[in-house]
């Protein structure tokens, strides 16, 4: 595992390059607001060389991560795109229409591009873990009535995710790499919404104080020292893709998530 300090001094580094055009999806809180914020600091006296889309719901939060970007990073660029529900296939294309439009419009330093894509699942952090899955019978797509619920849609959504990775890098071998990371607890606005069950909500307000001392902040800054273990950044060695994984399954994914698109397509030219 890399130590927080190797961590930050390999970001450093990132100003070093050539300049950057990043997408943040779900950049208005958690892990999306802090990798803004570390941008903003990495790029702070770089001048021009970051152009970075913040995409969220919240435009009151986006406000916000902008106003901290410009004033910390004055020379790099910030666009807050809002979006309603990126569940729907046609927020998807809209937010990819917009930035597609700012980049062959507005190319930043260069041909238009995009260098790095950080998606958040946005997902509850009060979750059951994913090591359920244990044969390739394992449903593609939308789990059973009888077991459908949150819990098992991300089952099922983590590790069909990881496989269109792989399809995705092996249909673009040396062009792009993807990478699928569970960061563990981070501290943000999903503890707090409403779609946590009250309990939830209670229990979170209760251990918060405790567990801090467990956790590590994002200027890596504390009295004691103490740092969390477990969110190493290393492969998890307990999740089941041996198990469930055949030479097809990853075609069979890509197939199954081909087809529903092109069907929501349809039915939204249809509508």
């Amino acid at each position: 595992m890399p130590s927080p300090k190797q961590i930050q001094t390999s970001l450093s580094t990132l100003s070093s390059g050539p300049s950057l055009v990043v997408a943040l999806i779900g950049a208005t809180s958690g892990v999306g607001s802090y990798t803004a914020r570390a941008l903003a600091r990495t790029y702070a006296t770089q001048g021009s060389k970051l152009r970075v889309y913040l995409v969220g719901r919240n435009a009151t939060r986006g406000a916000e991560l902008l106003e901290y970007a410009h004033s910390t990073s004055p020379g790099s660029e910030w666009r807050f795109l809002e979006v309603k529900d990126l569940s729907l296939m046609s927020e998807v294309d809209g937010v990819v229409r917009r930035i597609e439009e700012v980049e062959r419009k507005e190319p930043f330093q260069g041909q238009a591009r995009l260098d790095a894509l950080w998606i958040s699942p946005a997902l509850s952090p009060l979750q059951e873990t994913w090591d359920k899955i244990k044969t390739v019978d394992a449903a593609i797509g939308t789990p059973a009535p009888g077991t459908y619920g949150v819990t098992a849609v991300r089952t099922n959504v983590v590790f069909m995710k990881t496989f269109m990775f792989e399809e995705l890098a092996k249909q673009h071998a040396g062009k792009i790499s993807f990478t699928h990371n569970f960061p563990g607890l981070v501290d943000g606005h999903a503890f707090y919404s409403d779609v946590n069950p009250w309990w939830a909500l209670l229990m979170w307000r209760i251990l918060k104080p405790l567990l801090w001392w467990y956790l590590t902040p994002p200027d890596n800054e504390r009295g004691g020292g103490a740092y969390a273990v477990g969110q190493r950044g290393d492969a998890k060695g307990k999740v089941a893709y041996a198990n469930i994984r055949k030479d097809d399954t990853a075609r069979r994914v890509w197939e199954h998530t081909m087809n529903v698109l092109e069907g929501i397509d349809k039915k939204n030219a249809a509508a």
